[in-house]
């Protein structure tokens, strides 16, 4: 099969196919950070290059396509793709504006199309227990969710994070993973929500935000909160901290350190992470890809989180509740 990268500044986990034989491999540039996809030619041994996606679509004709372009552009190449009827899966965001979201819908509607966008935690055993155990009714009913997201920012960032148009706001490039963890695990959907934040520690890169902060109404009646930074110190152990914890009327289940943990009835903290038999990512997307399995990957599931992250990101720029 013929698989596409295109991009040097996202996760493609699909990278990690090409330890099986059978994949034909080509990279292009997104057409705004052409160097970092050069590197990764090299990185993954790709046989062809291409300097713009357009290219690539037209003369290598790829069956798949892994986007992980500067953040903002991920939904202009993708609708490229699927113009051509070509699979995405794409690091997130996969729409970071309005318009971009709106012609994904119309290119996928109606259609066998496909579009996936990179949620890691969707696959990690960790996230899945935690799923697990709510749907189970091990905490009762779901009553108040936390997630945070904290990375290093490192000595220094690409210019084009101080950029909204390019970098697409920390909302949907960090925030993103906890807002999708609260959906997908405690399986309520996200209503209102009200939004902050800022640039306090980070003035030279303009227009990114070093932190910000989502409170959602969930669909029963409960309440959702995410918060993101980029505060995490240099010294740190890890590069991130990921955190979930959903507290239900007879439970709480927390991940942390990549356990999963559940406090319930008289049994004390029970670690639960073994109970669910996990697949990587990367296999997880192709399984989807082929139409294998939809419950944690599918281009519904991508459409309403893109919608979700879109107003997250609205909500915390107004400072208002957004519906």
């Amino acid at each position: 099969m013929r698989l596409a990268f295109i991009g040097g500044n996202g996760h493609h986990y699909l990278r990690h196919l090409l330890n099986e034989e059978g994949w034909e491999i080509a990279v292009a540039g997104d057409g705004h950070d052409n160097a970092n996809a050069r590197g990764l030619t090299q990185k993954i041994g790709a046989q062809r290059w291409f300097d713009t996606p357009t290219a690539l679509f037209d003369e290598f004709q790829p069956e798949i396509v892994s986007i992980g372009a500067v953040y903002g552009h991920n939904g202009a190449i993708a609708t490229l793709a699927l113009e051509r009827d070509i699979a995405v899966v794409s690091d997130k965001p996969v729409a970071a504006t309005w318009e971009q979201l709106e012609r994904l819908r119309e290119l996928t509607q109606g259609n066998a199309r496909v579009l996936l966008t990179e949620f890691p935690f969707r696959a990690q055993a960790e996230f899945r227990a935690a799923r697990a155990a709510i749907a189970e009714g091990k905490i009762g009913e779901v009553v108040l969710a936390t997630a945070q997201k904290s990375y290093r920012f490192g000595a220094s960032r690409p210019e084009w994070y101080g950029k909204r148009a390019d970098y697409a706001g920390t909302m949907l490039w960090v925030a993103s993973h906890g807002i999708d963890a609260i959906r997908f695990c405690a399986g309520l959907e996200l209503g209102r929500v009200v939004g902050a934040g800022g640039n306090l520690s980070k003035p030279q890169y303009r227009e990114m935000e070093d932190h910000c902060v989502a409170l959602f109404e969930l669909e029963n009646g409960g309440s959702a909160v995410v918060h993101a930074d980029f505060l995490r110190p240099t010294s740190a152990p890890t590069h991130g901290d990921d955190r979930l914890r959903v507290a239900g009327s007879a439970g709480v289940v927390e991940v942390r350190d990549g356990r999963c943990l559940l406090i319930s009835g008289d049994e004390g903290e029970t670690d639960i992470t073994a109970s669910i038999a996990a697949r990587p990512v990367h296999k997880e997307l192709l399984r989807a890809v082929r139409g294998e399995t939809t419950e944690f990957y599918s281009t519904a599931e991508s459409l309403k989180m893109a919608e979700v992250l879109l107003r997250a990101r609205d909500a915390a720029d107004r400072r208002e509740w957004v519906g």
